[in-house]
């Protein structure tokens, strides 16, 4: 009987401590999981994102740069507006703030050409006012980065 009294209160004794160390791990388990499978959604969006800029373009005399990139990935980009566009002389580049329409220097703003969010397959045409006039002869940088921080540059003369 001693024995029976003694298994019976080890098991029980067993089962309340393998409850407590399963209180204990599942929370930090949970918040791994959760962590793991943000990471993995982070690491999917930067692979399923591509960018090109397809043309840029200015006048000399003319502080205006237009330029086309197209949406080549795999997911919509998006919000249009966290876009970084960095753009200058080539040794002399600087970030140009988002303005919208009727922005005034230095400022960019962009019109979707062939759908209402920036798609795969989409373009979208950046309109971008500079500080100064460019020049014939010189090159000029110009940079898009996603908002996830996929990004393509082109170097180009007027």
């Amino acid at each position: 009987m001693e024995k029976a009294i003694a298994t019976v209160i080890i098991t029980v004794a067993s089962i309340a401590a393998i409850l407590t160390v399963l209180n204990a791990l599942m929370p930090a388990v949970s918040r791994t999981n959760s962590s793991i499978v943000s990471a993995a959604d982070s690491v999917d969006s930067r692979i399923s994102t591509q960018i090109d800029i397809i043309h840029a373009t200015g006048v000399d005399g003319s502080p205006s740069v237009d330029a086309w990139a197209k949406n080549i990935g795999g997911i919509v980009i998006e919000p249009l507006d966290h876009i970084d566009v960095f753009f200058g002389p080539s040794d002399s580049f600087v970030r140009i703030p988002y303005g919208g329409s009727g922005c005034s220097a230095p400022c960019w703003s962009y019109a979707l050409e062939n759908d209402t969010v920036w798609n795969p397959t989409a373009t979208i045409h950046i309109s971008l006012s500079a500080t100064s006039n460019l020049s014939t002869g010189i090159t000029y940088y110009l940079k898009v980065v996603a908002p996830n921080g996929i990004s393509d540059a082109r170097y180009f003369t007027v």
